[in-house]
């Protein structure tokens, strides 16, 4: 009989234990993330937001503790916008478009203004701000004859030429995030945030614009046009001849090509039987 008992308890002290464990959510959490993104440039200098594009990615997440985290991103973000949208005369007259569709890799650190812990009714929510770094894989393009034809293989500004190899630049390039947010979870495990992040690409040709015309004799030796020169000058014709003169400006490289993505996150965290830590920062369940 005692030890009908004693098993009884042991069982319902078990049960406790377990309740208790699943209380508890691992440091780790992992995430998809989808929404939008605006390119600003030597093509939209006025922060216009005419050509919203898709922007989505893939993200891992650590806490260190519940308003400090970690967060390793891989995205997909794609860009592009056209001189024909602005109401600037030079633009217009000028006639340059590009589009581009970038793979971003970012390792971002975020910072939560209130306590956040999956699970705890009493820490549901949190603002949040987020600071990073990161490469983007950028190849410009546009749509000539029905194809796709890159830029940068061209050399619309004279990348190709000895006297401008200055201009060259990479696909490659570095590309630093920071923005705001705000997260809360749903279910316990599973939380939810609207972010907006804006990306300082430390690169002037993210549009494959930068500096200025070289003329359009440069890509035409033989007298014929040929796809380089067409797309170098696609300006329009102003008093019986086209913007494109050598030396005359073509892009401003006194600023650097930026992008703003507005997403939605959504990620998991799975139970654990642990506490993720003995420190206060995580006890209070």
């Amino acid at each position: 009989m005692r030890l009908k008992k004693f098993m009884v308890l042991a069982v319902c002290i078990g049960s406790s234990i377990v309740s208790n464990a699943q209380k508890f959510f691992e440091r780790q959490e992992y995430g998809i993330m989808a929404g939008a993104a605006q390119y600003f440039g030597d093509l939209n200098p006025e922060y216009g937001f005419k050509n919203i594009r898709p922007a989505g990615g893939i993200f891992y997440r650590y806490y260190f503790n519940p308003y400090i985290s970690l967060r390793v991103g891989l995205s997909y973000v794609q860009l592009g916008y056209k001189d024909s949208y602005s109401s600037n005369a030079y633009q217009q007259t000028r006639n340059l478009s590009f589009q581009n569709n970038l793979l971003e890799a970012t390792v971002i650190g975020e910072f939560n203004f209130f306590r956040f812990q999956t699970g705890n009714i009493d820490r549901r929510y949190t603002p949040y701000m987020v600071l990073g770094v990161g490469a983007l894989y950028s190849n410009p393009f546009v749509m000539h004859n029905g194809k796709k034809t890159y830029l940068q293989p061209l050399g619309t500004e004279g990348q190709n030429l000895t006297d401008y190899r200055n201009r060259r630049y990479n696909k490659i390039n570095a590309v630093v995030p920071f923005g705001a947010g705000i997260k809360c979870w749903l279910a316990p495990g599973v939380n939810l945030g609207v972010e907006v992040v804006h990306r300082f690409a430390f690169t002037d040709y993210l549009d494959d614009v930068s500096q200025s015309y070289v003329g359009v004799n440069s890509f035409t030796p033989s007298g014929n046009a040929n796809t380089a020169s067409l797309l170098q000058d696609p300006s329009k014709i102003v008093n019986g001849q086209k913007l494109g003169r050598i030396g005359k400006q073509r892009g401003d490289n006194a600023t650097i090509d930026q992008y703003l993505v507005g997403q939605i996150t959504l990620s998991f965290q799975l139970k654990t039987y642990k506490c993720p830590s003995n420190s206060p920062l995580w006890d209070n369940y």
